[in-house]
């Protein structure tokens, strides 16, 4: 779905709340425009990780590989669902709830 972006939205800010909007885009590695547009469309963009997740997320690939088979399948199955719900809150947007 990459439709071409050719319209314009203009809105009115205040220096601070521009200052924030663009500290929170910078924080999630969004251009403003990309912020607002997933903001307004139910996303909470995630802010950039540090490397060091990443390297952390690498070492728990690394002892899942080392384990298998070693360790019983349940065991395994937690393992895998930790670091899945891992990724999921801290790397996956996520849609927020509709306000009505």
């Amino acid at each position: 779905m990459n439709e071409a972006k050719n319209k314009n939205l203009f809105i009115r800010v205040s220096e601070k709340e521009k200052n924030i909007i663009a500290q929170n885009a910078k924080k999630c590695g969004l251009s403003v425009s990309e912020y607002l547009r997933q903001r307004a469309l139910g996303y909470m963009p995630r802010t950039v990780l540090p490397e060091i997740f990443f390297t952390f997320n690498d070492k728990l690939d690394e002892l899942c590989i080392a384990v298998e088979g070693k360790i019983t399948a349940d065991t395994e199955e937690k393992i895998i669902a930790l670091i899945d719900g891992i990724t999921a809150e801290l790397i996956l947007p996520q849609k927020e709830k509709a306000v009505l």
